[in-house]
């Protein structure tokens, strides 16, 4: 399906409007009542595999949106960082879902600036030619964009990373100097926000390193808790797929262990 056509087919339905449950599998937190599952649009995305629509009623919007370990706008932010790294065209649906779950036009547009050093430049293209779209089609524009602000000291590479650029010096000096010397440093977004981000895009991805330092990041010095790297990884599974969930809790796993953070205080 076309970006223009899943985009016209999202606008033809109330996002908000409930559809029919199934049996959850597992204890889900909230009936099919109560969980806010978007209507299926038509044409039936799931005519194909019937089982697939129930699990996406029961399970993905049933429970997993509904876990309140993330809010509803904190899973609308992963979700879009995963849909753009991977080039999905539900990137479509779920923009506008994401305004109807508190996030702003122009946290939007920072997801889709971040994202693009994480998972490459077409995919930023992309996502902001489907993001101009949704906002048109919503009649919403792009507010102020503030700039990074000015660092009382200049960012220098770990110890650990001098391996990874000695090789790429160029490259080295826009780690420095643009990736976490400007664009962890825009306010658009918190610290905290784009560790959620960035956790959740190097799961998808199935980035090891990457994924283990930024684990580490987040826990240590941008606010997120045990918990909530744990219900990313739930969360991010259904929209990236098993083996990198596997790949993510191993890391998560060894991170919390180094911690003395227990397993049995997880939901």
């Amino acid at each position: 399906m076309k970006r223009s056509n899943l985009l016209n087919v999202v606008a033809a339905v109330a996002l908000v409007a409930l559809a029919p449950g199934h049996g959850a599998i597992g204890a889900a937190p909230a009936t099919a009542q109560q969980a806010d599952v978007p209507a299926l649009p038509s044409p039936d995305l799931y005519a194909g595999s019937p089982y697939l629509r129930e699990l996406r009623n029961s399970l993905v919007y049933g429970e997993v949106w509904e876990r309140p370990y993330l809010s509803k706008r904190d899973r609308s932010l992963i979700t879009i960082a995963v849909l753009q790294a991977l080039a999905r065209e539900e990137l479509a649906i779920h923009i506008p879902r994401g305004l109807d779950n508190g996030l702003t036009p122009e946290e939007i547009s920072e997801i889709i600036l971040h994202v693009t050093f994480y998972a490459g430049w077409p995919t930023g293209v992309q996502a902001s030619l489907t993001a101009a779209e949704a906002f048109e089609a919503r009649g919403v524009t792009l507010g102020e964009l503030p700039e990074a602000p000015e660092l009382p000291e200049a960012v220098t590479t770990p110890g650990g990373l001098s391996d990874a650029y000695a090789a790429v010096p160029r490259l080295g000096a826009l780690r420095n100097s643009l990736l976490y010397g400007n664009i962890w440093e825009r306010p658009l977004l918190s610290k905290r926000d784009r560790s959620l981000v960035t956790v959740a895009v190097n799961q998808a991805l199935y980035v090891t390193n990457e994924l283990r330092l930024h684990i580490d990041r987040a826990l240590d010095q941008n606010g997120v808790t045990p918990q909530e790297l744990s219900e990313v990884v739930l969360h991010v599974t259904f929209y990236a797929g098993w083996p990198a969930a596997v790949n993510a809790g191993r890391l998560l796993t060894a991170a919390l262990r180094a911690r003395d953070v227990s397993f049995a205080d997880l939901k």
